[in-house]
């Protein structure tokens, strides 16, 4: 994080590697820092999201640089559903009483897991919230989502050699405070990676159905998925077919009309404001009816 804002960045060994963990959920550009990338010596694995990972395979194939693809020796991706628009993240810390000057440092989630905001502030007071009671309420509606991430389909990285997200199962979420992650290996250097760090103790594999990871991270999976096409005709693109059940159509349409309703509204300066002085307690009730008819709606298309 540069300040606030997050940023890439080459880390050159473990401790740099330590300092960049955690969940950033802000749009991080990475074109500026390609060209640094690929005049620097060396090998390189990088980290990215879906969108990360996509510009970056397309840039490889320009003839500028794809004698210096080699030097890329494994795309590691991130689960990812949208991130947040600057002004939501400015809307959260107005919640917290916290002025962008005022933050030394900021996590939007650590220490265990799920993991808990935590603000440390430049007078020495710090300010810790778990991280559901700020979510939940406040972005899981689509509140203060960028216009690109509603029109991804990709939630699991796809392009990644490896994929990494969260394990939201309840069994798990249960007895682990640490945070279990759900692995996607899609290469066999992936694989050898995997199994080489479990035989020297560093992780613990178990292997695990489809069916488990659309569990783990099904709304996820509903809003880039199944609400899509219902998304891109409500914003006037090109539909596409997809054979759902005409219940199923319905709810998923309600839903998408709710997604962009709610990311067009938090983008307006009355509907940020508005937002920001609703009571999370409020917000919340909102919150968990939208994801109850989100929920039916999955029900209804998956059976």
């Amino acid at each position: 994080m540069d300040g606030l804002k997050p940023k890439p960045f080459i880390a050159k060994n473990p401790d740099e590697l330590i300092e960049a963990m955690g969940s950033k959920y802000l749009p991080i550009p990475i074109s500026a820092n390609l060209k640094d990338l690929l005049s620097s010596e060396g090998k390189y694995a990088i980290v990215g999201l879906p969108c990360h990972i996509r510009f970056l395979k397309r840039a490889l194939t320009e003839s500028k640089f794809s004698r210096k693809r080699a030097r890329i020796v494994l795309l590691l991706g991130l689960f990812c559903c949208r991130v947040i628009s600057p002004p939501g993240f400015k809307v959260l810390l107005r919640k917290l009483n916290v002025k962008e000057n005022e933050v030394k440092e900021f996590r939007f989630r650590g220490y265990g897991w799920p993991g808990k905001l935590y603000v440390n502030l430049i007078d020495g007071r710090s300010i810790s919230m778990p991280f559901f009671s700020y979510w939940r309420p406040l972005y899981s509606p689509y509140f203060f989502t960028p216009r690109a991430c509603m029109f991804c389909s990709d939630m699991t990285n796809e392009e990644a050699d490896v994929s990494f997200g969260d394990a939201w199962l309840p069994e798990i979420m249960k007895i682990d405070s640490l945070g279990a992650s759900i692995i996607i290996s899609r290469t066999d250097w992936a694989d050898e990676i995997l199994q080489e760090a479990q035989r020297k103790g560093f992780i613990k594999l178990t292997r695990i159905g489809e069916r488990e990871v659309i569990r783990a991270q099904w709304r996820p999976l509903f809003f880039k998925k199944i609400t899509l096409p219902m998304r891109l005709m409500l914003m006037k693109h090109e539909r596409y077919g997809l054979k759902i059940s005409s219940m199923g159509f319905l709810l998923s349409l309600i839903c998408a009309i709710l997604q962009v309703t709610n990311i067009k509204f938090s983008e307006s300066r009355l509907g940020a404001h508005i937002i920001e002085k609703m009571p999370l307690k409020l917000l919340l009730f909102y919150a968990t009816l939208h994801a109850i008819l989100e929920y039916l709606s999955w029900r209804q298309i998956m059976g």
